[in-house]
């Protein structure tokens, strides 16, 4: 039985074709997790991120086309034989690796998002009340609230004295 060069080329497409799913899973998922903190800590949830998400869409499953391309290009080119790799003729290698790699940015996507995003908080308040520490008008508020409540203070304990 001869072989024709397009042997094979289905169940590379199809390999490909779930390995975009994949990612394409993930990153619903990474969007529906930001979605979700967000939510819970009551942020605006604008139309900024599901644009940010298309144009990842684009991004990532552009690549994912691209690796398709070169996985077609090697496997027509025979230069699998020609390595001596039979053990991975028909398989889109390129493509795999290329979907571990966007997987694995997904996941310290979903991970991180929540973490970075309270550290942020955390240093942007800090900011603000170093700001407001700094300002005069707030010391100056402070010390009449202070001096009030030891006024208040020492009226009370000479009332019960």
């Amino acid at each position: 039985m001869k072989t024709t060069i397009f042997d094979g080329i289905g169940n590379m497409l199809l390999i490909a074709i779930m390995a975009m799913l994949i990612v394409l899973f993930a990153m619903i998922v990474d969007l529906f997790s930001g979605l979700r903190k967000a939510k819970i800590r009551g942020e605006y949830r604008s139309s900024e991120a599901l644009k940010r998400t298309f144009t990842k869409f684009i991004t990532y499953e552009g690549g994912m086309i691209i690796a398709i391309g070169v996985d077609l290009l090697i496997h027509l080119s025979r230069l699998v034989n020609l390595f001596g790799l039979e053990a991975i003729y028909a398989v889109p290698v390129i493509t795999c690796l290329v979907g571990v790699f966007l997987l694995v940015v997904e996941f310290i996507s979903v991970r991180e998002k929540a973490d970075q995003k309270t550290k942020k908080q955390m240093n942007d308040a800090a900011i603000l009340l170093n700001n407001m520490l700094q300002n005069e008008n707030l010391k100056e508020v402070f010390r009449a609230a202070l001096e009030q409540q030891n006024t208040q203070r020492k009226e009370a304990c000479d009332e019960v004295a």
